[in-house]
């Protein structure tokens, strides 16, 4: 599970900023669900305030720390610091696997890493390995096979464990493969995560992403009777194609329609809808920005239930996400939406819950009080 995040010095995000999923005793029972972190967390804000940097820096450190190495030696590190600032960009991630939980630090700049460790807490919190540069240091007994490894500027020490095949980092990098992104550094992937090709072909060897994709569909009412997947010979070569028929029931006959001619908001939903099978059973993380792209607002609630209700999660998947659905607030509430805002170009965000005061309470709609701006978040028109 992740329990918090936070970056410095990371596009607009100058001053440190974290993301916390921890929840207390003061978050209701319908919020927490008997567990002391948060399976969604909502980021509303204006548009330009940072929302999309807020959650470039999960998706960043997460393929950071587990494929860095796959790319070239010389290649710079794709990471921009606030406005040309010559100091390092600075990441941590804390999360939980099993009983144990991690702690991941790193600063680095397009020229390379300058600084990262792990650390882990069982009883107490232990130093598992501490690099400088391209120093790798403070290595415990069973993490001294690391030592072993020649560093590289643009690598983490986790994903060149990968590549070296050394033990002992399994959990840390699991965690971070878990977590499924729709940002890249250009921002919203919205060509590229998971194209209608890709997808189409997962779902064909996967029959159960496939029948998760269907039945939730067919709920949202929108003509769709089914789906198949039909596998294609593509001439001359030996890769083979994978196209999705949408089967729509006209007079008592269903007639496939194929992608070109299907409506947008059916194509999202199919596309997004393996990456929420995915998640949800592995346990890992959903990282959308604009999940409502193309979809009826009314769909959104049920998108998110998959995440808030136990029933439908039972491994503790997390989703975070960005919209600019007013209704969707009331349904995260106050332990459960960050709200981003700028001042003089410079982002920060803040959870409801830590806004002093009556402004918000659990017994009342935020709608109100955000649309008046009151609590900020919204353009100045």
């Amino acid at each position: 599970m992740l329990i918090e995040y936070g970056l410095r010095n990371f596009l607009s995000f100058k001053d440190g900023v974290t993301v916390s999923f921890r929840l207390d005793a003061n978050a209701p029972d319908s919020v927490s669900q008997g567990r002391n972190f948060a399976t969604l967390m909502c980021v509303k804000g204006a548009n330009g305030s940072g929302k999309t940097h807020l959650l470039k820096g999960l998706a960043f450190i997460a393929d950071f720390a587990v494929r860095s190495f796959a790319r070239e030696p010389e290649d710079e590190i794709l990471v921009d610091p606030f406005y040309g600032d010559t100091g390092p960009s600075e990441f941590f991630v804390e999360f939980g696997v099993g009983t144990n939980s991690y702690r991941y630090e790193i600063a680095l700049s397009r020229k390379g890493v300058q600084y990262e460790a792990l650390y882990r807490t069982q009883v107490k919190r232990v130093k598992l390995f501490e690099r400088s540069g391209d120093v790798l240091k403070n290595c415990t007994t069973a993490y001294a096979a690391l030592k072993t490894m020649k560093l590289r500027g643009n690598a983490s020490v986790v994903s060149t464990a990968r590549q070296y095949e050394v033990k002992g980092l399994e959990p840390v990098i699991k965690f971070f493969s878990n977590i499924v992104s729709n940002v890249g550094y250009e921002g919203h992937r919205e060509r590229t995560f998971l194209h209608i090709d890709s997808v189409s072909k997962m779902c064909y060897k996967n029959p159960e992403a496939l029948n998760f994709a269907v039945d939730f569909i067919r709920t949202c009412d929108i003509g769709i009777s089914n789906i198949k997947i039909e596998e294609q010979d593509i001439p001359g070569e030996e890769a083979k194609r994978y196209t999705p028929y949408f089967f729509h029931i006209v007079d008592n006959v269903e007639i496939p329609i194929r992608p070109s001619t299907e409506s947008n908001g059916t194509k999202q939903l199919f596309r997004s809808l393996f990456a929420y099978q995915l998640v949800l059973a592995t346990g890992g993380v959903l990282v959308l920005d604009e999940f409502d792209v193309y979809l009826h607002p009314h769909i959104l609630p049920k998108l998110v239930a998959f995440f808030a209700e136990p029933e439908k999660n039972p491994k503790g998947a997390q989703l975070l996400f960005t919209t600019h659905s007013l209704e969707i607030i009331d349904y995260s509430g106050r332990y459960r939406t960050y709200l981003v805002n700028k001042d003089e170009n410079v982002s920060f965000a803040f959870r409801l819950d830590e806004i002093p005061g009556d402004i918000l309470r659990n017994d009342r709609s935020i709608i109100p009080a955000y649309r008046e701006g009151r609590i900020r978040g919204v353009p100045r028109l």
